[in-house]
């Protein structure tokens, strides 16, 4: 016993960090609290009126939305209907005749795949689709992708398969053109098809049913 009181000695200072090392943690917990306070959440801007929203210089560009008061309470599928705007960009859903919800697109890209205007009706609904037109060539085992944003067309890599798009949210409205959930330019992009962010894809799947009517203009 006469030994013990002097290893445990020796090993609580083993084992007690230097003063260095106190330093350093002291240094790094202050570095992340300060980083954590740069990026505290900032307050909810007020709420504002649809004519305060598209007057704003911005409205062309900006990736916001902007919603009636409690607009995902309400499920009116038989009477709403989506109006899609080429010139700027954007959409808007009409539930029960007013408008519930505008929202930033990225139609059909100039030079033979523009998004037709029209009239047209919903057809299709599928919250996990795939293109069967455009996506990737990926390895058998889908671990790589071999070569990107191509048709099914295409010559295929040796040893690929090829994989389509995911399209969530797909609402089919025009053959095989639809509006469903992606990357969103503030300009023409995609092979035809609307795209949506995927705030504006979940409320559109919910308020809109086949049969409902889609504008393009």
């Amino acid at each position: 016993m006469k030994y013990l009181i002097p290893v445990l000695s020796l090993l609580l200072v083993a084992c007690s960090p230097s003063p260095e090392k106190i330093q350093a943690h002291n240094l790094a917990k202050r570095l992340r609290a300060e980083h954590a306070a740069q990026y505290v959440r900032k307050p909810k801007p007020k709420p504002c009126t649809f004519e305060d929203f598209i007057v704003n210089p911005q409205y062309r560009t900006t990736p916001d939305m902007w919603s009636v008061a409690g607009l995902k309470k309400v499920y009116a599928p038989d009477n709403s209907y989506v109006e899609i705007l080429l010139a700027t960009q954007r959409g808007r859903l009409y539930v029960d005749g007013k408008i519930a919800l505008d929202f930033p697109i990225c139609s059909g890209r100039i030079g033979g795949q523009e998004t037709p205007k029209g009239s047209f009706r919903i057809s299709q609904k599928s919250a996990n689709h795939r293109s069967n037109r455009y996506g990737s060539f990926m390895s058998r085992d889908r671990s790589i992708v071999m070569k990107g944003d191509v048709s099914a067309n295409d010559k295929r890599p040796a040893n690929s398969v090829f994989v389509g798009a995911q399209m969530p949210y797909w609402l089919r409205f025009n053959g095989p053109i639809g509006l469903h959930v992606g990357t969103v330019y503030r300009q023409g992009a995609s092979h035809g098809c609307v795209r949506v962010p995927v705030e504006a894809g979940v409320i559109l799947f919910e308020k809109l049913s086949v049969g409902s009517k889609v504008i393009v203009k």
